[in-house]
């Protein structure tokens, strides 16, 4: 019985998404924090299969939190080691594409605690949630266009949604991340406070939300989700075809070996 407990703990700490529940709470970690929690295939495959559930089958979850483990919320997509061309590129965005638009259609109200980097495909995955709860210390942005990327999980229409038009535009195109406080100021999460606070003001959100109605905030949730984006299947598409014909491009290849090599891009417009 010892050695069966033992295996299955293993077995369950190698999972890149980890689910843990109080009561009608439950919440999403990701855990890869080696690696600043970097989505991955698998991954993606983890949370698509919880995200089934609690949409089929919620078992009586009324709110769901997401966090990530160590010292980050998502770093973004991982890129080391991976080698992205137009093909496996279209197909994994389409997968990321999947799974965040499922966290917005979820019926319960989702959460997002963010600490440490919370950037490119991290920072997607966010906007996607009902509310944002960020620490001061966080750091927040879409730094893709500094590394010959271009960002394909719903930037171009839920961060406008959000922070406006203009600021959309130079959070995408000048990459600058911006801290909790600066967050909050613009819009792009509810609230922000000291990391100490982080956990107890998003324990305080979930039950204000615990006492409100749930088959009513799941219609009024779907209502604004599908009003908000009624072109969302073609505002995806352009995104995810920008993103794979630019894997054809030098400056991307460029972009991310000068990453790599913690040194300045040289863009050519290659």
């Amino acid at each position: 019985m010892e050695k069966k407990t033992e295996k299955r703990e293993k077995t369950m700490s190698k999972r890149s998404v980890l689910v843990s529940r109080d009561g009608p709470m439950l919440t999403l970690r990701l855990n890869r924090p080696e690696r600043l929690n970097t989505l991955t295939d698998g991954m993606l495959d983890e949370l698509d299969e919880v995200l089934a559930r609690l949409r089929d089958d919620p078992d009586g979850v009324r709110v769901v939190v997401f966090r990530g483990e160590g010292k980050a919320f998502c770093a973004g997509v991982e890129m080391k080691g991976v080698t992205y061309n137009p093909l496996n590129a279209r197909a994994f965005l389409l997968k990321l594409n999947r799974v965040i638009n499922a966290i917005e259609m979820l019926p319960q109200p989702t959460i997002s605690a963010i600490h440490g980097a919370c950037v490119a495909g991290g920072l997607e995955l966010t906007l996607a949630t009902t509310f944002r709860v960020a620490a001061f210390q966080s750091k927040m942005g879409l730094p893709e266009a500094g590394l010959g990327l271009v960002a394909a999980g719903g930037t171009s229409y839920r961060l406008p949604r959000l922070v406006g038009y203009g600021k959309a535009l130079e959070m995408t195109l000048m990459g600058d991340l911006v801290d909790g406080r600066e967050a909050e100021r613009i819009g792009l999460v509810n609230r922000s406070v000291d990391e100490k606070d982080l956990d107890a003001t998003v324990a305080e959100m979930a039950r204000k939300l615990l006492r409100k109605a749930p088959l009513a905030m799941a219609l009024v949730k779907e209502a604004f989700c599908l009003n908000a984006a009624p072109h969302r299947e073609t505002a995806t598409m352009l995104e995810i075809l920008g993103a794979s014909v630019n894997h054809y491009t030098k400056d991307k290849l460029e972009g991310l070996t000068a990453f790599f090599e913690k040194r300045p891009p040289e863009f050519k417009g290659e």
